[in-house]
């Protein structure tokens, strides 16, 4: 189908409208739903825009007032809370990743200038850390107090104290600083405004259907997993149910029944791989096969089969599943399509954090597999100093990007041509108006013979063409293509001469300037990212 009329979706310009206008809107209707000690707790709208205003209250009251305020922890009800609480009472959001060893929350916590620190139970020794180490943090909260700072605030609420509640935010100013984990470079600090939250928000939502309950898994310090996991949600009226742990991702899938979830690739591919497994396990991978194909045939003259034909495969996934939106990398269109066959739609996008972070996304009925979709309406792209296939810089303009980057004049200077933002991703816009990403700026090779190697490109299809290559990353020295590859141990054949001939034949699908050269093989995995991507220098 051509591209069609975008979702009707009310616009917003702060967060803080979301909260009021959602609560408004929604009401009873539960907004957040989790299991804490084997218990389900849910949240109606009215109850979280109480919430967030009784919090917000009670910061006050400590005396917390235009302030940056770090939070860190898993997933959490209180964890969303206080991001809203803190924004909408005039302070700036500091979010942080879990993950990251305490001598690096410490030094983020220090560029950021934070002087409140909200953590989860969790991280009590990041905590110990920071206290230990001489942070300039003034007051600690844990977040096992937010409890009774909620009876206390409402509390002031009742008394007449509507200070907060009254607050006319900013919505150009910042509002929440972000610490870029990219896969080269040190960490930057994102300045993002209610605005370009909020604007990004309404976009998503006009380019994406989301109905239904939703199982929040990304993680929500990210600006990918809060905006589309959280804001899109709210400004839909669905349930958010929070997993609080990767591992539980499958268990939750099951108990919660979500309609709708937003993932990396990473979680995609495993999907798909589980499915497969599954079924060669239990020696029906044929029989799957024939009823794909059958189900293809009737979807062909109008007859959709799938939930019924695929019952047993989707129950391992809740049921009820109908839609995945997939960002944070490329996804390879075999994934896509392998899911939409059971019955699952699956949606690339792109973003990044500077804008807030969504760029474009596929579709509901407009999409094309393996590109990252038409460009939203709260921006513009274009390609910078395109090569003969229209491939170069992927650059962005409007109201979603970024303030800067806290404290960096020179980095911010250095990532803006005027009002465009460069965003350091390669990539074209085809004649439909799909965006392809080709890959990172910083990676692109250039030969001798003057060709520019894309390496994300070859790494991608020799994944898929060596089934036993796990992890692969193509470099180039001496000007030679090198692929650095980490085996399946289960998969893998016992000697290399297999893999030099599987090499070979792979080189023969290439374009003689993209032939791999030299094989390495990794005894262990590649370090990645908190974000679950492999750190190109990893040497």
């Amino acid at each position: 189908m051509k591209n069609y009329p975008l979702y009707k979706t009310e616009p917003i310009f702060s967060l803080k409208e979301l909260v009021n206008l959602s609560a408004e809107r929604y009401g009873e209707m539960p907004a957040f739903t989790f299991e804490r000690k084997k218990q389900i707790t849910s949240i109606s709208y009215n109850k979280f825009k109480a919430d967030v205003n009784a919090l917000g209250t009670e910061f006050k009251f400590l005396e917390i007032k235009s302030e940056k305020i770090a939070v860190i922890g898993e997933n959490s009800y209180e964890w969303i809370l206080t991001y809203f609480a803190a924004v909408n009472g005039g302070n700036v959001i500091v979010p942080l990743d879990k993950e990251l060893p305490a001598a690096d929350i410490k030094n983020l916590i220090d560029d950021s200038g934070a002087e409140i620190f909200v953590y989860s139970s969790e991280y009590t020794d990041i905590m110990n850390h920071l206290q230990e180490s001489g942070a300039n943090i003034r007051k600690f909260i844990c977040m096992k107090e937010i409890p009774q700072m909620l009876e206390h605030g409402a509390t002031l609420v009742q008394g007449g104290d509507t200070s907060v509640i009254d607050y006319k935010v900013d919505n150009k100013a910042l509002a929440a600083l972000l610490y870029t984990s990219g896969t080269t470079g040190s960490a930057k600090g994102v300045m993002l405004s209610h605005f370009s939250i909020a604007r990004n928000t309404v976009a998503s939502c006009e380019y994406v259907e989301l109905l239904g309950r939703n199982l929040l898994v990304l993680p929500v310090h990210h600006v990918f997993g809060f905006v589309a996991g959280v804001c899109v949600m709210l400004h839909k009226g669905s349930e958010i149910c929070i997993n609080s742990s990767l591992k539980n991702v499958l268990s939750d899938l099951e108990k919660f029944k979500p309609h709708c979830v937003f993932l990396v690739p990473l979680f995609v591919e495993t999907f798909y791989k589980k499915i497969w497994d599954g079924a060669k396990k239990k020696g029906k991978d044929g029989l799957l096969k024939k009823l794909i194909g059958i189900s293809g045939a009737l979807m062909k003259i109008g007859i959709d089969p799938r939930r019924k034909l695929f019952k047993s495969v989707l129950s391992a996934f809740g049921g009820n599943l109908g839609l995945i939106v997939s960002g944070g990398a490329p996804l390879d269109a075999k994934y896509a399509q392998g899911l939409r066959d059971f019955g699952i739609h699956v949606l690339n996008g792109y973003g990044i954090t500077e804008c807030s972070p969504v760029v474009s996304v596929n579709r509901n009925k407009y999409y094309c597999d393996g590109s990252i979709g038409p460009v939203l309406n709260c921006c513009e792209v274009k390609i910078l100093n395109p090569d003969e296939q229209g491939h170069g810089e992927i650059c962005v303009k409007g109201d979603i990007v970024m303030l800067g980057y806290y404290n960096n004049e020179q980095a911010t200077k250095e990532v803006f041509d005027g009002e465009w933002f460069k965003t350091g991703d390669i990539g074209c816009l085809d004649k439909d108006g799909f965006l392809h990403i080709s890959g990172r700026k910083k990676n692109l090779i250039i030969l001798s013979n003057g060709k520019n190697v894309y390496p994300e490109e070859i790494e991608s299809e020799l994944l898929n063409y060596i089934p036993y290559v796990k992890e692969v990353v193509v470099y180039a020295e001496d000007n030679t293509i090198v692929a650095e590859v980490f085996l399946d141990s289960e998969t893998a054949p016992p000697n290399t001469s297999r893999l030099d001939n599987d090499i070979v034949s792979f080189n023969k699908t290439q374009a003689s300037y993209k032939n791999i050269g030299k094989t390495i093989k990794r005894d262990t995995e590649f370090p990645k990212t908190t974000t679950k991507k492999i750190k190109r220098k990893y040497k």
